[in-house]
């Protein structure tokens, strides 16, 4: 898959044509803060071109500025695996789904198993005896007495036709019902493997998020701490002010323990999957949009659900299963007939009254089995599968219920995702706006550094919540798809490759 650590800034923008990086870094800088690059130099290097170091409020800016522009260009990790790669790794590597495979197969098998119980049989019998007798005592006077020893060699083949086994014919049927059952299995287990893969491979993402999340956001309490404790010392500030800083700077210090303790846990999630290490992963687009399902009725989706979901469709063909057990037990009661062909040579070296014989047998038997009584052991054995039978259809009711409310719970979750990313893209903006008002408050000494480091946390809060929704919305895109039966490996696709 090729996850690593390594990073490719190189970006084209026309064909043969490269910007380096530290001219978009420093093109970038040049936009924000207005200093432009020396005359006559249009490749300087960024960082020889400052003359004083960049401020916390000039890296926000700076980040929030080139984090957009990165990901339109197409800038990633020249090695960083896309959600289609990582899929491709968890097919060959997740059990579950190995296991799916492995079950279809048996199944398979057990169909070949079930169809010769209707094909002849045909077989070999060799036998070689040495035979000892003695004469004890006979009714004929010549041969009143005596003893010999000979061998006895018997060479039989028979073939044998089944006739008329109705359990047999029910054992296919049952055989073909299970191999559909095991099939709609495969392929929900494959539209599983989608889910879940996309489930962590978004939940690294989002852990990765929340690391840079609560980075930043200690940073900017750092300079808020650093502010603060200059003003405390010149006396500009009270000991209260001070004390806040502090306390909120220290909070920030364990959130980014527990942030980097849940990324260990999230990769290491991945990692159950796809069996191996996954530290790059491609992120989504910067300018994701909104999935908008079609159709956009939620019954209609409910309904389709209903009659193609991968599940639904396995536990029908689980109700044919047991049905068919029902009938193949039944077919206990009924006769069976069986033809068979026997052909039989036997040589035998000697005997007590004469020579030995060659002698040659061929046999035709037509066998009729009638059973009459058997202890009702066909008949408990009959009822305890129609018991099972009426089970599978309470399992069956029990799923159907259960996927129309997650086909209707994944829609409105992409609905009201989409909803609810516009509303928190808006917060975000506003929190920013009202941060910075509130830092300006604070140099003027209109407001309190507590002020301040309660519009930061307000503002990382909302941008933690954008991301988990973004994340969340996609995810109850794949939801939908997958309750509706219709998920495939180009959904997958469509939101692999960053900028797509």
């Amino acid at each position: 898959m090729g996850f690593s650590d390594g990073l490719s800034l190189a970006i084209h923008t026309a064909p043969g044509k490269l910007i380096q990086p530290h001219l978009l870094f420093a093109r970038a800088y040049q936009e924000i803060i207005g200093v432009g690059l020396p005359e006559g130099r249009q490749d300087v290097d960024l960082f020889d071109s400052l003359e004083r170091p960049l401020s916390m409020s000039v890296h926000r800016h700076l980040s929030h500025w080139l984090t957009p522009v990165l990901l339109a260009l197409g800038v990633q990790s020249a090695t960083a695996a896309t959600l289609s790669e990582v899929y491709g790794a968890a097919r060959q590597a997740d059990p579950r789904f190995r296991a799916a495979q492995l079950e279809l197969q048996a199944v398979e098998a057990e169909l070949d198993q079930a169809r010769a119980g209707l094909l002849p049989t045909v077989a070999a019998d060799y036998t070689r005896t040495k035979t000892k007798q003695n004469i004890l005592s006979a009714d004929n006077a010549v041969f009143a007495t005596g003893s010999t020893s000979f061998p006895v060699s018997e060479l039989a083949f028979s073939l044998t036709q089944p006739v008329f086994r109705l359990s047999a014919w029910r054992q296919l049927d049952q055989a073909r019902a299970s191999v559909k059952q095991a099939a709609s299995t495969y392929a929900a287990s494959e539209q599983d493997l989608m889910v879940r893969t996309a489930a962590a491979y978004l939940a690294v993402l989002a852990a990765q998020d929340a690391v840079g999340f609560a980075e930043a956001e200690r940073q900017a309490v750092k300079e808020q701490f650093e502010l603060v404790d200059g003003k405390f010392k010149s006396g500009q500030s009270t000991v209260v002010n001070l004390r806040d800083a502090e306390a909120r700077l220290s909070v920030k210090e364990a959130d980014i323990v527990t942030a980097r303790n849940d990324l260990a846990d999230k990769l290491q999630a991945l990692r159950e999957i796809t069996g191996q290490p996954a530290n790059d992963l491609a992120p989504l687009p910067a300018d994701l949009k909104p999935v908008v399902p079609a159709p956009t009725d939620e019954e209609q989706w409910a309904q389709t659900a209903l009659t193609q979901n991968l599940l639904l469709q396995a536990r029908s063909h689980a109700v044919e299963v047991a049905d068919q057990a029902v009938r193949r037990l039944r077919a206990g009661h009924y006769p069976t007939a069986d033809l068979a062909l026997t052909n039989d040579r036997k040589k035998t070296g000697g005997s007590l009254f004469g020579g030995g014989s060659d002698v040659r047998e061929t046999n035709l038997t037509f066998r009729v089995h009638i059973p009459i009584y058997e202890g009702g052991g066909t008949q408990a054995v009959t009822t305890a599968a129609a018991r099972r039978y009426e089970a599978a259809l309470e399992d069956q009711e029990r799923d159907r219920r259960l996927v129309e409310r997650q086909a209707r719970a994944a829609y409105q979750g992409v609905v009201g995702g989409g909803v609810r990313m516009g509303a928190l893209g808006k917060s975000v903006i506003s929190l920013e706006q009202a941060r910075s008002l509130k830092e300006e408050g604070l140099k003027a000494g209109l407001q309190t550094v507590l002020a301040v480091l309660d519009a930061e946390r307000d503002l990382y809060a909302a941008k933690r919540d954008l991301a988990k929704a973004r994340y969340d919305h996609l995810l109850n895109a794949l939801r939908l798809k997958q309750a509706a039966g219709t998920l495939s490996e180009a959904d997958l696709a469509s939101i692999a490759t960053p900028g797509q």
